[in-house]
């Protein structure tokens, strides 16, 4: 039995019914305060970080792409590659199997959302895959998520539907758009991606079903040195932020090596989001 095996039993028995797991303070402390004091040093210079807090009221209304741009600001900084070593390669490679995997992403990817809400909801609308299904069935990689400052419910952490990855793994390549065009077709999707379905929270707060698969909606919300653990073929959409203060995470992508081809490949190259 490996450290994985040791420390989070049970818990990859629940990646693979749901898709996600949370490992809580997988990062080491140190490494996480110098990767939010970097974060906060490249966002002061933009004024919006100053005297040890937020200053964003005056960007509430702003438009979504305001966000992106301040996120860039956050791109390429060195205390973001130590956050994606140790501890979570490892995970990750139990997750797989142990099998070769490759990054698909050269640097870990800032997520910053402004706040841009008055109110909450679960969104109807952007649920989407980054890869397509593939023909052989099986997961193609794993995508971790990390925080860099505490991401408080409706604080604009993602959104995925645990459980949604065992659905529609047939023996054929699906785009993202095909995957949702024929989950629509299941009572429990037609809801979730519906303007006009009320009570959204319950997506959350219960458990739905497609045949004898459990669904159910998780909100990535949790503190610095969290880290989230994401199928590839999970469901999933960004969030509206109904906080004060920004929502800023980390991604990165880990991908099986045999699936390069299928994923990277001229004839079957599909855009990423």
């Amino acid at each position: 039995m490996n450290s994985f095996d040791r420390e989070y039993e049970g818990q990859l028995a629940a990646f693979r019914d749901r898709g996600v797991i949370r490992l809580e303070g997988l990062i080491p402390p140190e490494k996480v305060e110098a990767a939010v004091n970097a974060a906060r040093d490249r966002m002061s210079p933009a004024g919006i970080w100053e005297d040890g807090g937020w200053l964003v009221d005056h960007l509430r209304q702003a438009p979504i792409n305001e966000g992106a741009k301040f996120g860039r600001k956050l791109k390429g900084a060195p205390e973001f590659d130590e956050l994606v070593v140790g501890e979570i390669p490892n995970v990750v490679a139990r997750l797989l199997d142990d099998r070769p995997t490759f990054c698909g992403m050269a640097v870990p990817q800032p997520l910053f959302t402004l706040p841009n809400a008055d109110s909450w909801e679960v969104p109807h609308n952007v649920w989407h895959l980054d890869v397509p299904r593939l023909p052989d069935c099986g997961i193609p990689g794993v995508q971790i998520f990390t925080f860099l400052e505490t991401v408080a419910p409706t604080g604009g952490g993602t959104l995925v539907v645990a459980g949604s990855h065992r659905l529609l793994n047939g023996n054929e390549r699906i785009s993202s758009k095909n995957v949702k065009r024929r989950l629509k077709d299941e009572p429990y999707f037609r809801d979730l991606m519906s303007a006009d379905t009320p009570n959204r929270q319950r997506f959350i707060d219960e458990v739905g079903h497609c045949g004898d698969v459990e669904l159910q909606v998780v909100e990535m919300h949790g503190e610095p040195g969290d880290v989230y653990f994401v199928d590839l073929r999970v469901l999933h959409t960004p969030a509206p932020n109904a906080t004060p203060v920004p929502r800023i995470m980390l991604t990165r992508r880990f991908f099986l090596e045999s699936q390069r081809e299928a994923i990277y490949g001229d004839d079957n190259r599909e855009t990423m989001s």
